[in-house]
């Protein structure tokens, strides 16, 4: 008898670079996530789900992504050190079904790795500092102002007490508001701005030097 399909999802932690891979029976999918979102798991919080695809044989192919990035493993843990960019193509790129973030009726799991891809590529890309935008500046969330985050490095970002990359924070911001994309990848400096202006409207100060 054929195991049944189930969930291999992805979530971020409120400790940038470290992310928890784990697995859940698809009916328990929703519940299992507001759990982990509310409790932590193995006293680490700030859990966010990130990306989530149904499979076959989920049980085995999450061992093999534990097996696969063993030398990231935190102990014995489901909490892994990795770039969260990377282990979400690999999930896109596994035969299954996209469920989080759910695709609008147009897209599909192709154009979720493509976004992330891109996304990626933008991120590294951008830096505060060739903007001239020195650590301990304030900029703003444009879809709302009165979020604001301070620079703490070429691409990181204060907030909450913790350090963000803009990306990271730009998507949990998103999930709080209820209005995340169909991929769960964004371009962080295509939403803040600075004095004003969009982070990515801004002229590169290095290069015009």
């Amino acid at each position: 008898m054929s195991e049944p399909r189930g969930v291999i999802y992805v979530m971020t932690s409120a400790i940038d670079g470290l992310v928890k891979i784990g697995k859940t029976s698809t009916d328990r999918f929703e519940a299992r996530m507001q759990y982990l979102e509310s409790n932590g798991y193995s006293n680490i919080t700030g859990l966010q789900r990130l990306v989530a695809i149904e499979v076959d044989n989920y049980h085995k192919k999450e061992q093999l992504l534990h097996e696969v990035f063993s030398k990231h493993r935190i102990g014995r843990s489901e909490f892994f050190a990795l770039d969260e960019y990377l282990i979400q193509r690999l999930l896109l790129a596994l035969d299954g079904t996209q469920i989080y973030p759910k695709p609008a009726q147009s897209a599909s799991k192709a154009d979720s790795f493509e976004a992330v891809t891109t996304a990626h590529q933008q991120d590294q890309r951008f830096s505060f500092y060739k903007k001239g935008i020195e650590k301990g500046a304030t900029i703003c969330f444009i879809k709302d102002p009165a979020i604001t985050a301070v620079v703490a490095g070429p691409r990181e970002v204060s907030y909450g007490g913790k350090t963000w990359r803009l990306s990271a924070l730009t998507r949990l911001i998103y999930t709080q508001r209820g209005e995340v994309n169909n991929s769960g990848a964004y371009r962080g400096a295509d939403h803040w701005m600075y004095g004003g202006v969009k982070l990515t409207k801004l002229v590169d100060k290095i290069q015009s030097q």
